[in-house]
């Protein structure tokens, strides 16, 4: 068999010339899809870039989705935190009655602040002062002394008394000697329960005592011989005024002696007005004072007893006599309460001004 070599035309058929011609159109179909297969992935991977930088566009046109649960619909405001208002500090109780007496006018006064290291006061008589109670109860052996001044004014504050003393002196709480013009002393709280002496008076040098708008928590017994007593005096003063006085007494309210000691003259006049006393059941007199012909005005004072011992002579001392010294005075309460309720006087006092319009 005669053996014939390829030709070198690359366009030569093979040999075969049927299945040449298959596999040449077979791969010529290939191609084709190949082709169009990588025309088709490149537009869908263009068409899939487009679809992503659209949306993304979109979104961004659209803003943050709402907020809340699905179909809720569009966000809610952010609730705003209100703030709980400050309790309201407590207003101080106001005495409602204006006082019949203004303190006295006041040349150049000098303040000085009252502590405990400094609760005894020597004045020059010929200047006015004012005397300021601390902020807080002042609670010092002997309360307070002042000694001497001319128009000497103390407003607010309160004298507590803590601690036991063996004599009368060291269980008092405001001690007046010999002021020359007009002493006013008003809204002041007495307290303790030591508390054995209310206020001593001992004025020789005719000054005019000015008691307005006073509480005394319970007056003790006190020490061996000693007498208690809500406002005492020994000597003078010239002028006694009190408007607005409550206390309590385990033995007497009111001792008033005017010349017991001392050459100054007869007093012109003590005037009590909106004054209640109450003593406890072993209380003695509520109301005392001398058989010398003094004047006295009395408006609205009352003077009871814890055992409702209603009889005039076991509460008021000589009532007895001609001169009807106490006529005007009740035995009982007052029917509205007493005159300075608790929480007038003191620290937080706040003065109700003067029927004067001062």
């Amino acid at each position: 068999m005669e053996f014939q070599q390829p030709s070198s035309d690359q366009d030569a058929e093979p040999a075969d010339g049927g299945a040449a011609a298959v596999t040449q159109a077979a791969l010529q179909a290939w191609r084709r899809t190949a082709l169009l297969a990588s025309g088709v992935a490149v537009a869908a991977v263009v068409g899939l870039v487009a679809v992503l930088v659209t949306g993304r566009d979109q979104e961004d046109l659209a803003g943050p989705p709402p907020s809340g649960p699905e179909g809720a619909g569009a966000a809610e405001e952010p609730a705003v935190p209100t703030e709980t208002p400050d309790a309201p500090e407590p207003v101080p109780a106001v005495a409602e009655e204006a006082l019949t007496w203004a303190p006295p006018p006041l040349e150049d006064p000098e303040t000085i602040e009252v502590d405990a290291g400094r609760a005894s006061l020597d004045l020059d008589p010929d200047r006015d002062y004012v005397i300021e109670l601390p902020p807080e109860p002042l609670d010092v052996p002997g309360g307070v002394v002042l000694n001497g001044g001319r128009n000497v004014v103390m407003i607010g504050g309160e004298i507590h008394i803590s601690r036991p003393g063996q004599t009368g002196p060291d269980v008092r709480g405001l001690y007046l000697k010999d002021q020359t013009g007009v002493v006013h002393v008003e809204g002041v709280l007495f307290s303790g329960p030591e508390l054995a002496e209310g206020i001593n008076l001992d004025q020789r040098q005719g000054a005019v005592v000015q008691l307005q708008n006073l509480r005394f928590e319970t007056v003790r017994a006190g020490p061996p011989e000693h007498h208690a007593d809500i406002i005492q005096t020994w000597a003078g003063p010239r002028e006694l005024r009190v408007d607005g006085l409550s206390g309590s007494t385990e033995y007497q309210g009111f001792f008033l002696l005017p010349k017991e000691f001392g050459d100054q003259p007869e007093p012109d006049a003590f005037h009590l007005r909106r004054v209640d006393i109450t003593g406890t059941p072993d209380a003695g007199y509520l109301l005392w004072r001398d058989e010398r012909g003094w004047p006295m005005t009395i408006e609205d004072v009352w003077v009871d007893r814890a055992q409702q011992d209603t009889r005039r002579g076991s509460v008021l001392w000589r009532d007895d006599q001609p001169e009807n010294w106490w006529d005007g005075v009740e035995v009982g309460a007052p029917p509205d309460g007493p005159f300075v309720p608790d929480g007038v006087a003191g620290v937080d006092y706040v003065s109700p001004g003067y029927v004067s319009g001062d």
